[in-house]
């Protein structure tokens, strides 16, 4: 059983048309910061911003989803919803992503679902994951098509935020795919480290991705977010 009630964020037209079932809660523990992709070379000039303050923008950047652990462990269970687009409409270029691990699962991979528009206009299963058990390209219980590569440094975004905003336009989803043991795992912080036109930035995203398991606590700032099991 997946929970949920998403606090959005401003872009991608695409999330309001198909539902995704996540949990908005709070989440504090802060443990271990992991780098990912490497190749930024501008240090600290880097501007840090979140969605809506700077050129790159996601869909989803504030809220928690939470997965119950399955039957067979480990467990595979991918996070999305971060559309991805550009305010501006010039290309982005992708510098690395970091996250923060308060449990750390067996592994984090990153992944870019691009869904164009005739993959959009085929099938309601082209909508965006929230969240889904299993791993690109295939998960157990939707489908999801899309082409599916790696979210790697030199990785650009091109889609425009006023064209995400099209019916049926199509998007960019970034996507984290955990293998998650007994212990369990969650992410509760990103950054994205791009640059566009010359200038680099960060896009923070505040979305907490809980994988539940015996490390993870029942209740996190006194909201329950593990307590049961997949149906």
């Amino acid at each position: 059983m997946t929970r949920g009630l998403p606090r959005e964020g401003s872009g991608g037209g695409a999330g309001r048309r198909k539902a995704v079932l996540i949990l908005s809660v709070a989440v504090t523990a802060v443990v271990v910061t992991v780098a990912l992709l490497t190749g930024w070379p501008f240090g600290d000039k880097r501007v840090e911003h979140v969605s809506g303050d700077g050129p790159l923008q996601s869909h989803t950047d504030t809220g928690t989803t939470s997965v119950y652990a399955p039957k067979n462990i480990p467990w595979a269970v991918t996070f999305g919803s971060y559309l991805l687009c550009s305010t501006s409409g010039d290309p982005i270029t992708i510098d690395g992503i970091r996250y923060r691990t308060p449990v750390k699962p067996r592994s984090v991979s990153l992944k870019l679902r691009t869904v164009t528009p005739k993959m959009w206009r085929a099938t309601v299963d082209a909508g965006q994951i929230g969240a889904a058990l299993g791993a690109p390209p295939r998960f157990e219980q939707r489908k999801a098509p899309g082409d599916y590569q790696d979210a790697r440094a030199g990785s650009r975004i091109t889609q425009s935020c006023a064209d995400q905003h099209k019916e049926g336009a199509g998007f960019t989803e970034l996507l984290f795919v955990l293998d998650v043991g007994r212990q369990g795992g969650y992410i509760d912080t990103a950054w994205i480290d791009y640059h566009v036109n010359g200038d680099p930035y960060t896009l923070r995203l505040d979305w907490k991705m809980v994988a539940c398991g015996s490390r993870v606590p029942r209740t996190l700032d006194g909201t329950v977010v593990c307590e049961g099991k997949q149906s």
